[in-house]
């Protein structure tokens, strides 16, 4: 018996220091995603016809995200596939494509251990294709509401001191190797089919800029104060120069965004942000730019079970009823615009936003919004947003020129219930409600004409101002490495109880 049981406990600890004897063994990460999201749209991100009908379909991320930690050096990759069910023919055709791509793949070196950087918290070179996310996500984020995702071939120079925090990153682009032939970049996505079912442009930027920079740089700065933390973003991003027909030329046109962020904290649990940014110098088509961005919000904790919050966001934008060589129009970058401007994606998403279909046309927007979360359960949430749409800047009537329209857009309500079945399973349902008005109607006008090859002659068709969109998302998340650590645990527990069982036998002699 006792024999028996000496045996078990040195073929468990035999287990146990094998495992664990591995260096970087807690230093390998192994995690997948499967995430499944059945939408019902009758008006996302832009007002229905008369005549169309609500659509229904089912989208689907997977991924397989691997990463490693060792001496001076992070390695991550995440490889990703996304596809709508049914998109796709028989198993016995090979006309489908490549669905299969990579979100990121990056490594990260780390210096702070070096002699000059023994001082830092942190020091480390971080070269690959990644996710740039940075604050609320507001200009800069990872887009993850979108089943592909936002990611950047870039590299990152991070350090750490104290409280203090700096990034320093660029990127430049290029469509394929090339020899002696200049370094001319398209930076224009293959054409999609858009929510009007017209033919449009892949969005690149947040604004339905329609073209991806050719290259970047950035900087960006933290301090944390306390419970707060202040930031400073400092972004240039430059695009080719366009040329007549649709051609591009040598030079580039430089945007430069620069601005602040303040997240504060009030007695631990009630937060106040602010943010202000300014966007100068030029366009990708070369017009002068000077546009600005001012938001503020807050969200007090009113007990342990209900939150509420209020704020409001202003975005510039032009004067619609006049012309003008100035671009007034605020792009918010590459950031999370889902999260911001209610979850319909009616602006500075892949829908355009402007009069006439015109994003140059664009008057700004004015956001003001209560937001609220009620905690039913600890695994149980149900938050409820209302926002209240305003152009920022005059709207041109083109039925009557030299007059304006109202410029209140319609208000948006946003339900969602969130409930964490287990700790890697989530289930969130959704729906949304946009009362528009007859200049939500005009600023979404692309496509409403009734058909793809619709002119700017053809009578025009008033959309409807009510819009619809319910969603249920399921996203199973096993930490497949994390599974491995568990069974590992148990493996260590129940040594420890056969140990006291033997010391117990052997007190028993």
């Amino acid at each position: 018996m006792n024999i028996r049981i000496t045996f078990k406990v040195l073929f468990l600890l035999f287990l146990c220091l094998f495992s664990f004897k591995k260096e970087g063994y807690s230093q390998l990460l192994i995690n997948a995603q499967l995430r499944t999201r059945t939408e019902f749209r009758d008006g996302q991100g832009t007002l229905p016809l008369p005549h169309q009908t609500p659509s229904v379909f089912t989208s689907q991320r997977t991924r397989l995200n691997i990463g490693y930690g060792m001496d001076k050096l992070k390695f991550y990759t995440s490889i990703q596939d996304v596809r709508v069910w049914g998109q796709d023919a028989s198993t016995i055709s090979n006309l489908d494509g490549n669905k299969l791509f990579l979100h990121e793949a990056w490594g990260e070196i780390i210096l702070n251990d070096t002699t000059y950087f023994k001082s830092f918290k942190n020091v480390s070179f971080k070269l690959g294709r990644q996710e740039l996310v940075y604050d609320d996500e507001r200009l800069l984020g990872g887009l993850n509401w979108l089943q592909q995702g936002r990611r950047h071939d870039a590299a990152v120079l991070k350090f750490a001191k104290g409280t203090w925090t700096a990034d320093i990153g660029a990127a430049f682009n290029q469509q394929r190797e090339q020899k002696n032939t200049g370094n001319l970049y398209y930076g224009v996505p293959g054409p999609q089919i858009g929510t009007d079912s017209a033919n449009v442009a892949a969005v690149a930027g947040s604004n339905f800029i329609g073209t991806m920079y050719k290259s970047m740089q950035f900087l960006h700065i933290s301090k944390e104060i306390g419970f707060s933390k202040a930031t400073f973003l400092l972004f240039k991003d430059d695009f080719q120069k366009p040329a007549p027909g649709g051609k591009f030329t040598k030079g580039t046109n430089s945007r430069v965004t620069v601005g602040a962020n303040l997240f504060g904290t009030l007695m631990r649990k009630h937060k106040i942000d602010a943010s202000l940014f300014y966007q100068g110098n030029k366009d990708k088509l070369g017009n002068t730019m000077d546009a600005y961005m001012a938001s503020f919000s807050t969200l007090f904790a009113i007990d342990r079970k209900l939150s509420l919050g209020v704020g409001g966001d202003y975005l510039s934008g032009n004067n619609t009823t006049k012309s003008s060589e100035v671009n007034h129009r605020f792009d918010p970058l590459y950031g999370t615009p889902h999260k911001f401007w209610g979850y319909m994606d009616y602006f500075y998403v892949a829908d355009v936003y402007g009069v006439q279909g015109n994003v140059n046309k664009n008057p700004g927007l004015v956001d003001l919004y209560l937001k609220s979360k009620y905690k039913l359960k600890d695994n149980l949430i149900l938050s409820l947003d209302i926002h209240e749409f305003y152009a920022g800047n005059k709207v041109a009537d083109e039925t009557t020129p030299g007059n304006s329209l109202n410029s209140r857009l319609g208000t948006e309500f946003d339900f969602v219930l969130n409930y964490n079945f287990t700790r890697q399973i989530g289930i969130e349902a959704g729906y949304s409600l946009m009362l528009g008005t007859n200049t939500l109607d005009r600023l979404k006008r692309g496509g409403n004409q009734g058909t793809i090859a619709a002119t700017a002659n053809a009578p025009y068709i008033d959309k409807r101002n009510n819009g619809n969109w319910a969603y249920l998302m399921i996203t199973i998340r096993p930490d497949l490495l994390g599974q491995i650590n568990d069974k590992l645990t148990s493996l260590v527990k129940s040594v420890d109880g056969l140990r006291k069982d033997v010391d117990t036998l052997n007190q028993a002699k």
